[in-house]
């Protein structure tokens, strides 16, 4: 009995350890409500996708996204590359303190940049290679002349709802 009373607890506090903290995400103030949701999900859907941004958030601060365009303009890197016409820029901050990250990283402090996008091509485009590295399931570009990677990710055709 003392045995199982012990597993159980080391079970509950190891749960208790790993769980990811709930993260606050700012949006630009007049965001409307139905937005806001579907920028929830669609951030959901990018810690899931994106296994290291859930495994080290505890080292990842100050969440943001933007509802960006192509602004009418067709020859936009982001509806020429994937047909978005409109998307979500997510920055995420790491701590200055981070921890468990690799050194060779230099993350501590840095930002990273996402852009996710639904329909036709629905996905993640990490814009630099900090950003692919922390992601943990993105490509990694190491070419300054084309930073951009793309993960596709059908699940974010929930921006295809964005007003």
């Amino acid at each position: 009995m003392k045995k199982l009373v012990v597993t159980l607890f080391v079970t509950l506090m190891f749960t208790a350890c790993t769980k990811a903290p709930e993260k606050t995400v700012t949006m630009e103030a007049g965001t409307p409500v139905g937005n806001q949701a579907v920028i929830k999900t669609a951030l959901k859907q990018l810690t899931i996708s994106c296994i290291g941004l859930n495994q080290k958030s505890y080292d990842l601060i100050n969440w943001h996204a933007t509802i960006a365009s192509n602004g009418g303009n067709p020859y936009n890197y982001h509806t020429e590359t994937w047909g978005w016409n409109k998307w979500v820029e997510v920055t995420v901050e790491v701590r200055p303190n981070a921890r468990d990250l690799p050194e060779e990283w230099n993350a501590r402090g840095q930002v990273l940049k996402y852009d996710v996008g639904g329909s036709p091509q629905s996905g993640i485009d990490g814009k630099t290679t900090l950003s692919q590295l922390m992601c943990g399931t993105l490509p990694v570009s190491n070419d300054p002349q084309n930073p951009d990677t793309f993960l596709s990710v059908p699940e974010m055709k929930v921006l295809d709802q964005l007003k």
